[in-house]
């Protein structure tokens, strides 16, 4: 269950299909009646080409319907749905909204493993290259700043567990500041959420001292801020400016809903009210996936096209090399 671009419910029906399971996916979306009527189509945009090039059954619900009823009754709405209706005597496997659970955030874990690997592999060249140089100064390759975007708490649940157990575990009592900037809800939401899946992931408060809950620990390792904009998926036109020039300038794609959002908030708004805090420091943003929600803003984008991308017809027979656009 997501949005109606979600890169979870994409991504989730892809690993269905790799374990030889039918995805069924809830998709949150403004057109549902519309689209019910026939008035309108889900369409082929961005992520939902995915979804239904992997076979994926849809299922729509409206903004207002989601937040009335909740995403876990709607998950089992739809599982009864399927139970009631399926013939072949299917079990589903409810998964929450942004596969934010207590199983789900263990794939960050993982992540954060990969993380401390590369990071040991920094360290190593950065000790051959001062072997090379006939320096004896001696240092670790290390992280003042974690960035990343949140929508549901799992990613944050996740990165900020897994960092703070992995410096923990190698002696390092003062794992990197981490940021989870909100692409929706507001701070104290994402809090008692990643209190909630640290809990169900079975979380020992012993091995950290001065935390008497649970919540307590969690806002003293990571710092949420209200990022959302003008709200979840919905794009400024600062917003798309800074992720068409990011990739000019790095060749990387940023989503709208969560990376460039968070990325535009983080600089434009947090390391710029405090500057000197952020100077001369080591700062990972870390990149989640899901360029494909870019396709939907391609209306939105196609006026700054005009400078940065001119499309010029080949003058193959004249003297000109190409031919000129007259207005």
């Amino acid at each position: 269950i997501g949005g109606e671009q979600s890169n979870h419910c994409r991504a989730t029906a892809a690993a269905s299909r790799m374990v030889g399971l039918k995805p069924n996916l809830i998709l949150r979306t403004r057109r549902a009646d519309k689209i019910h009527d026939k008035i309108d189509e889900l369409g082929f945009e961005g992520n939902i080409l995915f979804d239904r090039m992997l076979g994926s059954t849809v299922y729509t619900c409206t903004p207002g319907e989601y937040g009335r009823v909740g995403s876990k009754k709607l998950v089992e709405h739809v599982c009864d749905y399927i139970v009631s209706n399926d013939d072949d005597g299917s079990k589903p496997y409810p998964i929450p909204v942004g596969g934010s659970n207590g199983v789900g955030s263990w794939g960050y874990i993982n992540a954060v493993d990969e993380l401390m690997h590369q990071m040991g592999l920094m360290t190593k060249q950065q000790q051959d290259q001062k072997e090379d140089d006939k320096t004896n100064t001696a240092s670790n390759f290390n992280l003042d700043h974690v960035v990343f975007a949140t929508g549901s708490g799992g990613t944050a649940a996740g990165i900020s567990l897994g960092l703070s157990l992995a410096y923990e575990s190698v002696g390092q009592s003062c794992p990197p500041m981490m940021h989870a900037v909100g692409v929706c809800d507001n701070p104290d939401y994402f809090y008692q959420t990643m209190a909630l899946i640290a809990d169900e992931m079975g979380i020992s408060l012993s091995s950290f001292s001065n935390h008497a809950t649970t919540e307590d620990f969690i806002r003293d390792i990571v710092t949420v801020h209200h990022g959302k904009g003008r709200g979840y998926a919905l794009s400024t036109e600062e917003e798309l400016d800074f992720i068409l020039q990011f990739s000019l300038e790095t060749g990387i794609a940023l989503d709208p809903v969560y990376s460039g959002k968070a990325l535009y908030h983080f600089l434009k708004h947090v390391v710029e009210e405090d500057p000197t805090s952020y100077r001369d420091k080591n700062i990972l943003f870390w990149h989640t996936g899901g360029a494909l929600g870019i396709y939907e803003k391609g209306s939105d984008l196609l006026p700054m096209f005009s400078d940065v991308s001119p499309v010029k017809r080949i003058d193959v027979y004249g003297s000109n090399g190409v031919k000129e656009t007259t207005n």
